[in-house]
């Protein structure tokens, strides 16, 4: 059977995979995931398009039923020249293609548009994994959120006793302490604030190193090593660069991701923001938005 991709994300396309064996990694209601013979890469084949995610892979309802109802968990496939293989159908990555890599960056976020994000985020009573509302973010001395602050710190010991800390911390697929890393390198590059020996030190820890924590969220925290985001991400990043944007919204299209995913991803970007705004910004003498 032949199916074709309603859309996919660019990367996938623009890569040209050499032919090389993966296998079905795990399985959902709505989605499944693929991962290579080297276990470096993984990719998501779903139905889902509302949260449109680095190498994701969405089909029709029906052909993804189908293909689903064919395969299963250690099932072996091929990819080679935008097609993946599977036992009795075969996937063309032929429909529409996404970016998830993040380009924008800013030096600071305007005064009016920090001052709205920060109402927006002190009336979330969304619980973040680590068991704390949302809310408290910006005063918040959780350990998990300390690990943030330690992170932001230009210290590599602080960092590295942070990442420890973090990693793999948390229930789930994507452990909360590993969505808040995310949020952290997309605060970071976003304002311009990339760390190359923090990032240096992360990618060789978690290439070199196994069982650090999940395979799909080690497939997630390497995507934010390159900048690439899921898409509810990059709007939100968009919102924060554009006055009179749809910020509340965009913060809600996040909150979706997973049951407490977007809070813990929202909970390391908004603290790191923060940080950079404020509390490095105060230390230099650049007061950005009010308190």
């Amino acid at each position: 059977m032949l199916i074709e991709a309603c859309c996919f994300d660019q990367e996938l396309y623009n890569r040209s995979f050499p032919k090389s064996w993966w296998r079905v990694h795990s399985k959902f209601g709505n989605s499944f995931n693929i991962q290579d013979e080297t276990g470096q890469h993984l990719a998501v084949v779903s139905t889902e398009q509302s949260a449109v995610v680095p190498n994701g892979i969405y089909l029709k309802t029906a052909d993804f039923k189908t293909l689903s109802a064919e395969i299963k968990i250690d099932d072996c496939l091929i990819i080679q020249n935008q097609a993946l293989r599977f036992g009795k159908s075969q996937l063309l990555l032929s429909g529409k293609g996404y970016q998830t890599f993040q380009s924008q960056q800013t030096n600071r976020i305007e005064e009016s548009v920090w001052t709205d994000y920060k109402c927006c985020m002190r009336s979330l009573a969304k619980e973040t994994g680590y068991q704390e509302e949302l809310s408290l973010i910006f005063s918040s001395n959780h350990r998990f959120v300390s690990a943030i602050d330690d992170l932001c710190s230009e210290q590599l010991s602080q960092q590295r006793q942070a990442l420890r800390f973090l990693i793999g911390r948390g229930p789930g697929l994507t452990p909360s302490g590993d969505d808040m890393i995310i949020g952290h390198f997309a605060a970071r590059l976003l304002m311009g604030k990339n760390n190359q020996k923090l990032q240096t030190y992360l990618r060789t820890k978690m290439t070199a190193v196994e069982d650090l924590t999940t395979d799909v969220s080690k497939h997630y925290l390497l995507c934010s090593l390159n900048q690439r985001f899921n898409q509810s991400v990059l709007s939100l990043q968009e919102a924060l660069l554009t006055p009179n944007s749809q910020l509340e919204k965009a913060i809600q299209t996040v909150l979706e991701t997973g049951h407490t995913s977007g809070a813990d991803f929202l909970a390391g970007f908004t603290r790191t923001l923060y940080w950079f705004n404020e509390v490095d910004g105060v230390s230099n003498k650049k007061i950005y938005g009010i308190n």
